[in-house]
């Protein structure tokens, strides 16, 4: 199929398979119609989606302003999901480190003396159970307060392409082509993982 370039925008992105729906719906509300949807020949969860829009589409500067927006909260939710428990996996990972090297320093102290030093080694074995404890007890609270601070930012994230998505509805003409299969109308809460201009 050639592309009119007289009359059209071109738009390829890469979108994950399970969110092709709702970002296409995003797309669709900025004017966009997809073309042809294929398989991503190097990720088998992803989709290749080729879009156009009429070039001389009313409010253009404004819906390319949106668009940006757009894709950036959308791209902006992969980061928050992705990088939610570094802290607490960090932490988990240093105590365990610790408690390890404890119990090798105790188990080496009980086995080579007696006396002191052999009690000094049942107490590293003591404490390395007792921070193998510490790093689950402690590593459950940090990602539980990591995962309200995470649903906070993705809450806000995905009311901002919501109100993005309303006024770019405005400014779109009725009569505007639709893509076939995608023309209800844009979800009350969008949750895209990754879109990505080709």
């Amino acid at each position: 199929m050639s592309k009119d370039y007289n009359n059209y925008d071109y738009l390829s992105v890469s979108v994950k398979s399970d969110q092709l729906s709702r970002i296409l719906q995003c797309y669709r509300a900025l004017g966009w119609t997809e073309i042809t949807t294929e398989d991503d020949k190097q990720y088998y969860d992803m989709k290749y989606v080729r879009l156009r829009r009429p070039h001389k589409i009313p409010n253009k500067d404004r819906l390319q302003y949106l668009q940006v927006r757009m894709e950036r909260a959308i791209n902006s939710l992969v980061e928050i999901t992705g990088n939610a428990h570094v802290k607490s996996t960090a932490v988990a990972v240093f105590i365990v480190f610790v408690a390890v090297c404890f119990a090798v320093l105790g188990l080496w102290l009980v086995m080579s003396f007696s006396d002191v030093l052999n009690f000094i080694g049942w107490i590293c074995v003591g404490l390395s159970l007792a921070g193998a404890v510490l790093s689950v007890i402690l590593c459950f609270v940090l990602r539980r307060r990591e995962c309200k601070i995470a649903t906070g930012k993705i809450i806000e994230k995905l009311r901002l392409t919501q109100a993005l998505i309303e006024e770019a509805i405005e400014l779109v003409p009725a009569d505007t082509e639709k893509s076939e299969g995608f023309d209800d109308p844009a979800p009350q809460e969008v949750n895209g993982q990754e879109a990505v201009n080709g």
